[in-house]
Formats: C-alpha cells, structure tokens, sequence
C-alpha cells in the first residue's frame, strides 16, 4: 500500500548464541541418555531467575541464627522478618513457608534460654504470628501487584490491536499499485514514525482523463493526528470526485475541516492537477513544503511554495493558482516536512537541499527507484531504526520520450 519496510529481515537465519549453543549440548545428552531428566530439571532450577534470591534468603537467615546464638540476653528473633520479607516477595508461598517454619526453629534453637515451657511456648507463638502475619501481608501485596500488572498488560494489548487495526485502515485511504498514467510515472511512499500517522498522500483519476494529485500533513503526530489524517482524506476523496477546480476543492476542504476541529489543529495539502494531453501541471499549495521541480537538464531547480495558508486554520482562505508546463526527463517530488526535518545525532537536519543532491544524483532511474533512493538516502543520515515525523514522498515523472503519446491511466 505504499508503505516500504526500512530494512528486510531473513528470518531463516538466525545467530547462533552461546544460549542457543549450550541449549543444544543438553538437548543432545538427554537424547543421548549421558544426563538423566531429574538433573536437568534440578540444574533448571538452580539456573532459574530465582536462583539468587533463594540464597540470599538462606544466607540471611544463617548470619540471623548465628548472631542470635551469640547474644544471651536479648532475643534477636525478630531479624528473621528481614529475610522472610525479602522471601515473600520474590519465592513461592511453599518456599516462603518452610523458610518460616525453619526461622521458628531456628528463634527456638539459638534464642535466649527459656525454662518455663508456659514461656517457651508463648516466645514462639509471638514470633510464629508475627512471621506469619508479615508474610501474609506481603504476598497479598505481591498478588494485587501482579494482578494489576497483568491487567494492565491485557490493556496494553487490547489498545496495541485497535492502534494496529487503525493502521490497517489508515492505508486503505493510500494508494495502491504505482500508475501508468500517460507519459507520466507516478510513485509514492508513506512510512509513519508511529504505528499510526498524519501524513497523507493520494492520485485520483478523473472522468475527463486529467490526474488529481495530493500530498497532506496534519500537524502533531500520534492517534490524534491520524484520526484528523483520516477526515481529510475522505474529504479530498469526496471533493475532488465532485466536478469542482482546485479552488472550490481547497475552499469546501477548509470548511468542511474547520468544522471538524479547532483553532489548535491544521492541515498543510498540496493539490495538483495533472493533463496527461497538454503535459500541463495546475496546482495549489496551502502551506505545504515547496514540491520540488527538476527540469530535464538537471542546471536548476524550481520549488513550488504556498499560495495560501493551510486548511482548517481559518474560515477566510484565498488561494491561487498556479500553472505550469513539463517536459520529458522533467521530475516532480512532492514530500512532508518529514524529510527535510529528520536529524542525525548531531541534530542537524536533512534539509531541503539534499532532496536536490538525491534526486539529481538518481535522476536517471524510474519514479519508484526515486522514491526509495531518498528514503534510503534520510534513513542513512539519521542514523536511527526510527523516525520523529511520518516520511511521505511523492514522485511524478515524465518519460524521456518527446513522441509519447497519451494512453488511458491503468488504475485497478
């Protein structure tokens, strides 16, 4: 749907870690019958990630034991709280148990001598309670954590499902296959810094045989932006299938827009207008990034700046519109403010510049193989797996041949 991955992962090849390696050996000597099931299971448990707390628990409770056997007057048994605890939260209830039976034991064995049995039974009593108590008061707290872990996983995951289900309708409004319209190559890209975007960009054919082009970009980023995305392109759908010029298309866009929102949001469209007989290009630009134009001889180039102010900011627009003619091996770029914005880790920006350096250097190459060059081409600046604004691209060239002729576009 026009959405390219930055880079394509074989997932028959995979590394083989000292993880993978050792996993291996014990696989081949159970097979083997050289260990048996039980010392593996025994060596799982040792190797497990409680493995350590255990024997910090068991060492606690020993130095307890030992300082508590070494001070006559004073019970020290109320130490083995510290343990117990630090067993409550990160062992099993069955682990936590018996380390509790074994600190009583332990509070019996190498407390202070007591003669009378009445006393004895009351001394331990006390601590077995109190063990007992903490333990139980931890856990609880455990168990409500971890269940409010899991429900906020579950929640986490049910958000993830609609935001991906978003997505999924969110390329329905792009464009599919690249056209064939004419002379013309037409491509386009749209990659979203988030699962879901702000950027939209389209070409719709028209009953007179003429080619609307857009590219749009709605401020902010996140659900919101793409919701806003979203209302856009169903209204440039309906607008531009209405027998309307590109001003009444940009001025019921507005309205309609500014009906929709408030002051603090906006969209930045780029329309065109495309005759594959007359080779002619009418535009308008409501305060969208300047399309770049890169004429056949490659000297210079020319950048097609705003008209007017973007949709949806205010109820009063004024646009004009602008016309102009192309001519084999002439090459159109239209693009969001996701391409020249994007920044190495120095924070420099890629710039407009370099779009001309990307798309002049690859001039020669086809609409599609443009496209990727400069998604290639900001992918390698940045430096990064991830973008901070949606990349859209649109490119429009016309075929290095003066005797093309028009042909009906080849839309599905």
């Amino acid at each position: 749907m026009g959405i390219t991955p930055l880079v394509e992962v074989d997932a028959r090849k995979e590394p083989r870690t000292l993880g993978n390696f050792r996993g291996k050996v014990w696989f081949d000597a159970i097979s083997s019958g050289r260990v048996s099931r039980w010392a593996v299971k025994r060596w799982l448990t040792v190797t497990s990630s409680h493995w350590w707390a255990f024997l910090v628990v068991i060492l606690a409770i020993a130095c307890v034991a030992y300082a508590d056997s070494k001070v006559e007057e004073v019970s020290l048994g109320y130490l083995y709280i510290l343990p117990l605890s630090f067993s409550a939260i990160l062992l099993s209830r069955r682990i936590t148990y018996t380390f509790v039976a074994i600190c009583i034991l332990f509070h019996d064995l190498f407390g202070p001598p007591i003669h009378h049995i009445q006393g004895r039974i009351l001394h331990n009593l006390s601590a077995i309670v109190g063990f007992v108590f903490v333990v139980i008061i931890l856990q609880r707290f455990v168990e409500q954590r971890n269940s409010l872990n899991e429900l906020t996983r579950h929640q986490r995951d049910a958000l993830l499902k609609e935001v991906e289900l978003a997505a999924e309708v969110q390329r329905m409004f792009l464009p599919g296959p690249d056209p064939e319209y004419g002379c013309f190559e037409i491509a386009g890209m749209m990659h979203p810094a988030r699962v879901v975007g702000g950027d939209y960009y389209d070409y719709i054919a028209q009953p007179d045989g003429s080619l609307r082009l857009v590219i749009a970009d709605v401020s902010g980023k996140g659900v919101a932006a793409a919701l806003l995305m979203s209302a856009t392109a169903a209204a440039v759908r309906i607008e531009t299938n209405e027998p309307r010029n590109l001003n009444e298309v940009a001025k019921h866009l507005n309205d309609e827009l500014c009906g929709l929102q408030d002051a603090g949001h906006f969209v930045t469209v780029l329309l065109g207008e495309l005759d594959p007989r007359s080779r002619r290009l009418k535009y308008i630009n409501c305060g969208h990034n300047p399309a770049l134009l890169l004429r056949r001889d490659r000297s210079d180039a020319a950048w097609l700046h705003a008209s007017c102010i973007p949709v949806g900011l205010s109820p009063e627009m004024n646009c004009s519109l602008e016309e102009i003619a192309l001519g084999p091996a002439d090459i159109l770029v239209w693009y969001t403010d996701g391409v020249t914005e994007a920044t190495d880790k120095e924070g420099q920006e890629f710039g407009a510049k370099r779009i001309l350096e990307v798309v002049r250097q690859h001039s020669a190459g086809n609409a599609r193989e443009i496209c990727d060059q400069l998604y290639r081409a900001v992918a390698n600046f940045t430096q990064r797996d991830s973008l901070d604004d949606d990349f859209t691209v649109m490119v429009v060239r016309l075929k290095d041949n003066p005797d093309c002729n028009y042909s009906p576009p080849l839309f599905d």
